[in-house]
């Protein structure tokens, strides 16, 4: 629980370090702490922890956005998606590529999409949404291959270091 917890404070952090609005187009770091949490969490305490990450990050934390539930949701499905691909797994450029790709997919296009649409849109037209989508999708298609590079360095590391025992209960 204390290792959740410390995890849980390295992802508040690393999700700070962001810029971009909020609302529309943010690049941050968050999505490093995301693989760390599921990698010794396991799929459903992972998605746990990323909730209560939300959660205090929106109470203890807010920067003065919204809080929607659905934002809670896709944090939850963050974690379980980190937890299924990641978990008890060899870190490889392959897994991580498969990883990444279904974690942007899911959870930043499809979801994070739809709840932005939802809360800042006054039209609810499929225009809209694909002016949002238009906007969104060149960023996730960028982030792509960084995120797989920079973890692939950080998780390899992670590997490495003697608390790697954790992950094997």
């Amino acid at each position: 629980m204390t290792f959740g917890a410390l995890l849980i404070a390295i992802q508040l952090c690393l999700s700070k370090l962001s810029v971009g609005p909020e609302n529309v187009v943010k690049v941050g770091l968050g999505f490093i702490g995301t693989a760390m949490i599921g990698y010794f969490l396991g799929p459903w305490l992972g998605g746990v922890a990323l909730v209560l990450n939300d959660l205090i990050s929106n109470t203890v934390f807010s920067t003065g956005s919204s809080f929607f539930i659905g934002f809670t949701f896709s944090a939850f499905v963050t974690g379980v998606i980190a937890g299924l691909f990641l978990h008890r797994q060899e870190i490889t450029w392959q897994r991580l590529a498969i990883y990444t790709f279904f974690q942007i997919l899911i959870s930043n296009v499809f979801f994070n999409t739809m709840w932005i649409f939802l809360m800042y849109f006054q039209t609810k037209t499929a225009g809209a949404l694909y002016g949002l989508l238009a906007q969104r999708l060149p960023k996730e298609i960028i982030s792509w291959p960084i995120e797989i590079i920079i973890l692939l360095f950080i998780m390899n590391a992670i590997e490495r270091l003697p608390i790697k025992s954790l992950n094997n209960n």
